[in-house]
């Protein structure tokens, strides 16, 4: 069994006739893949487009950028993931950071217990790198993840989309040779950061772009048929 992860928006989500061709794709390799969703949305809002869109049901979800991971559609939460955020505290950093005018805290609906989300616009590497020696400073030990240009969020130290991804394939017992990562933003870097197999749809944001290395597929087509061509593309190699 291999193991297909994918982003949604902007990945899967953008082309209604490459979706479709994608939830085709998918019904005819059901028997040697299993099909995991990693975004920063949470997982509700991920079932909703689940519920409104051609999305074929995937067996879990990696939401709220890699710190919220469950099963699908029993949505079962795999706690032991979570245990390993102990100490954390959303609330406090929250206030801290409301200080900045340039960090416009996102809506209620994409905070979550374990995610602090802010919009803010053009960042600098130097900005991110600061503001998380910042925090380290304090004694919160975090990760800062920035993509799109726009979305700043605020996580514990060991989550990301990888190290979830990383989980979910060691809780199935599959080898990381075993698992196809796709991705279009800079939230989705370090998946490719892991010893899988990437696929960069060609609509991905610059951040991606400029990976160059044997294991990472630059695809040639947009959204999710970029994902069917790098999906081909590696099953072709076996």
């Amino acid at each position: 069994m291999k193991l297909l992860i994918s982003n949604v928006d902007g990945t899967l989500l953008g082309d209604d006739g490459a979706l479709h061709r994608f939830a085709d794709w998918i019904a005819s390799h059901r028997d040697q893949l299993r099909l995991i969703y990693n975004s920063g949305r949470t997982y509700d809002s991920i079932c909703r487009s689940i519920h409104e869109t051609a999305l074929p049901d995937p067996d879990a979800i990696i939401s709220s950028v890699g710190t919220d991971v469950r099963l699908y559609p029993s949505s079962e939460r795999l706690d032991t993931w979570q245990r390993r955020f102990r100490g954390w505290n959303g609330g406090t950093i929250q206030s801290l950071l409301d200080q900045r005018q340039e960090l416009v805290l996102q809506p209620p609906d994409q905070q979550t217990p374990w995610k602090v989300s802010f919009y803010a616009r053009s960042l600098s590497d130097q900005y991110r790198n600061d503001l998380k020696a910042y925090l380290t400073g304090l004694g919160f030990r975090v990760n800062v993840i920035y993509s799109s240009n726009r979305d700043l969020d605020v996580v514990p130290a060991e989550a990301d989309k990888g190290t979830a991804s990383s989980f979910l394939a060691q809780h199935w017992n599959i080898p990381p040779g075993d698992v196809f990562v796709c991705g279009d933003s800079g939230n989705d870097l370090s998946m490719f950061r892991c010893r899988f197999r990437g696929i960069v749809v060609a609509n991905a944001h610059p951040e991606l772009k400029s990976l160059i290395n044997g294991q990472i597929y630059h695809a040639s087509s947009m959204f999710a048929d970029g994902v069917i061509e790098g999906m081909e593309h590696w099953l072709g190699q076996e």
